[in-house]
């Protein structure tokens, strides 16, 4: 697996094999490839990245990069669902809407179920800037590059450091990450641009813990009840986890104990693993927990941000199957290339044979179809007939009673041999919810009623009705 780092500083590239560190290299971006965070200069990139796979000797088409965090969104939801059951994507709009501003012209939205939530299940949203996807996408594909993992550096630095618990700083030149995980959940990832360059030692120290102070803060408040621990350790990664004197500083400032990363990754001892800490953590994406979750484990949620439009096309099974029967096809035909003049006369014969027959099969098949709907309709006639006792227009009245008194727009009524398809629009979900329920209790229909798809959070569709035997 090749690992690609990119921020607007240096790039970092990193080859994996088995679980182990193989190789790893890094390059000074030249300035000017970045405006505000977000590449500007694609080509140039590309060449970088090109000169320090050429220098490195790590080469691969298909490689998991990662995401700058900045001007990124993530939220934490709760979304109204049964535990067991998959929540849809019109669900988690609507909740993320609420907490978080939602554009999805200028954002490439995704979603991960997390964790069962009180009231529904708890869906991380991640949101990140087109032209952030976009400008790296370009740049990597202008270098040989085909992308089949995009990560956000902050869900890959979780993985690297492998806490069910844990606090975060990610600090490079030009920004910090900070991320705070509870319970092996990113419940907080921020990126904050900063100019760290005319800093003292302390004010750096400062500045960062009071980052820090600021989002355990923000999430005590959020939860008061389960406030974090003391204890929880803090992990320093980034390009200037390397200053020995900030680090010094930072520990004197911050009242949580630092620990150095311990990736489950084989690796050499003189790689600056903290340093590299992003790539480790997408060489471990898609890794099994070290515990089940049954036995108490955790596991971080694994989110490809890349959009569809981006990912290789895939043939499906069918189309598979589809493209074999064909090849075996073409050779069982070939050899009917290699037949005498004898066996092409009597193929001739029995072409016009086939043909006559055919034809007459054809007209047969003709006039069947043409009995074909009025069969139909007395089929049709007699299924109303026997449902007896006047059931048909008394289900209709039961049906049209209902909604009048819920206040239901009933577009149309279809019948169809023992269904009646009801077509109607509530003015909320609640509305729509009840005349389903009350269809049940009238006791006309055999129950229960299979209601239309994205049920019970839309406010209108088609109802399927059967109704009872002999009513």
């Amino acid at each position: 697996m090749v690992t690609l780092e990119i921020s607007s500083t240096d790039i970092r590239l990193m080859e994996t094999s088995r679980q182990k560190v193989i190789k790893w290299a890094n390059l000074s971006v030249e300035p000017g490839m970045f405006e505000n965070g977000v590449i500007s200069d694609p080509q140039a990139l590309s060449a970088a990245v090109k000169q320090l796979m050429t220098s490195s000797g790590i080469n691969g088409r298909n490689v998991t990069a990662s995401v700058s965090g900045l001007y990124s969104l993530s939220r934490i939801v709760t979304v109204s669902s049964p535990v067991g059951e998959s929540v849809t994507q019109q669900a988690v709009l609507e909740a993320a809407a609420e907490v978080m501003p939602l554009s999805e012209d200028e954002l490439y939205l995704s979603w991960r179920t997390v964790a069962p939530g009180e009231g529904g299940q708890k869906v991380l949203v991640v949101g990140v800037p087109r032209d952030v996807i976009d400008s790296e996408v370009r740049a990597l594909r202008a270098a040989g590059i085909n992308p089949r993992v995009l990560d956000l550096k902050a869900m890959a630095l979780v993985r690297a450091v492998n806490r069910e618990q844990a606090l975060i700083l990610n600090i490079e030149p030009t920004s910090f990450d900070t991320i705070m995980v509870v319970k092996g959940i990113p419940e907080i990832m921020r990126t904050t641009a900063w100019q760290p360059g005319d800093l003292s030692v302390e004010d750096k120290a400062e500045h960062l813990a009071v980052a820090l102070e600021l989002t355990v803060g923000f999430y005590n408040s959020h939860h008061p009840g389960f406030p974090l621990d003391p204890a929880t350790p803090l992990f320093i990664t980034g390009q200037m986890s390397g200053d020995i004197a900030l680090m010094e500083e930072l520990q004197a400032r911050v009242g949580y104990l630092m620990e150095p990363l311990a990736p489950t990754l084989e690796y050499p001892a003189h790689l600056p693993v903290s340093q590299y800490a992003v790539n480790i953590g997408l060489a471990l994406k898609g890794a099994a927990s070290p515990k089940g979750l049954e036995q108490g484990g955790f596991s971080p949620p694994d989110i490809n941000l890349l959009p569809e439009v981006y990912q290789p096309w895939k043939p499906s099974a069918r189309q598979i199957k589809i493209f074999c029967a064909v090849i075996v096809a073409l050779a069982l035909l070939f050899p009917l290339y290699q037949v005498t003049s004898e066996a092409m006369d009597k193929t001739a014969v029995l072409e016009a044979r086939y043909t006559a027959i055919n034809n007459e099969l054809q007209r047969r098949q003709a006039e069947i179809k043409s009995r074909e709907p009025l069969q139909k309709a007395i089929a049709e006639y007699h299924t109303i007939v026997d449902m007896g006792g006047g059931g048909f227009p008394e289900d209709v009245r039961v049906i049209n009673s209902k909604a009048e008194e819920l206040g239901i727009e009933v577009k149309s009524i279809n019948h169809e041999g023992g269904r009646i398809t009801v077509a109607c629009q509530a003015d909320n979900y609640t509305a729509f919810r009840e005349y389903k329920t009350v269809l049940e209790e009238s006791g006309r229909f055999l129950t229960p009623i299979v209601p239309p798809e994205g049920y019970p959070y839309v406010k209108g569709g088609s109802i399927k009705l059967e109704p009872k035997p002999g009513e």
